[in-house]
């Protein structure tokens, strides 16, 4: 995926985390300004085009908010009406704290489906961390002789959101995870 800054690459990771995008295009369409527009006569091309897990589109632009100034706050105003016009949803992505950014990284490295953990194991996990549990303890119960072995299957659920941490702290043995709330989708109706 094309991406024309650093700052833009780890917002595209994070709409990969937040799990609702389908499918991203990058920079996929200009947008010329007609003459009702008072940016009429100059253009824009979006960062990314979205398609949600619902099926509808989304436009989103990126720009660190201290760098948006009137012109570009402008062109992204226009940019919004005309996604609405087309029934898209419209947002500038202006970044998330550093910290938190490199956490989100770190579990990227594991999100691949080579990561899960085993259906058994991974329930284990699940159960063991309601309470909450060290990401070492998750670890040690999931693979007892090789606790290394499970790190990327505790990082593969927590970036899945099947396990719960807080980003702004620091991310290392110690971190505690929970079993993320959800909707059960299994459940039976009385």
């Amino acid at each position: 995926m094309w991406c024309e800054s650093q700052f833009e690459r780890d917002e595209l990771m994070w709409l990969d985390y937040g799990g609702q995008a389908e499918r991203v295009w990058s920079q996929p369409f200009g947008v010329v300004f007609g003459v009702r527009s008072p940016m009429a006569g100059h253009w824009h091309v979006p960062d990314f085009l979205l398609q949600m897990s619902d099926g509808s589109y989304a436009v989103r632009d990126v720009r660190p908010e201290e760098l948006i100034d009137e012109y570009a706050q402008l062109q992204f105003d226009e940019t919004a009406r005309v996604s609405a016009t087309l029934g898209w949803q419209y947002q500038v992505l202006s970044g998330h704290s550093l910290h938190a950014t490199r956490v989100v990284e770190w579990l990227s490295a594991s999100r691949h489906d080579r990561c899960r953990p085993p259906a058994a194991v991974k329930d284990r996990i699940l159960e063991a961390a309601t309470l909450g549990k060290t990401r070492r303890e998750l670890c040690e119960l999931a693979s007892p002789d090789c606790p290394p072995l499970a790190c990327a299957w505790i990082d593969n659920l927590a970036w899945r959101r099947l396990l719960e941490l807080d980003l702004s702290a620091v991310f290392n043995s110690n971190t505690l995870l929970t079993t993320a709330h959800r909707e059960r989708t299994d459940a039976i109706g009385v």
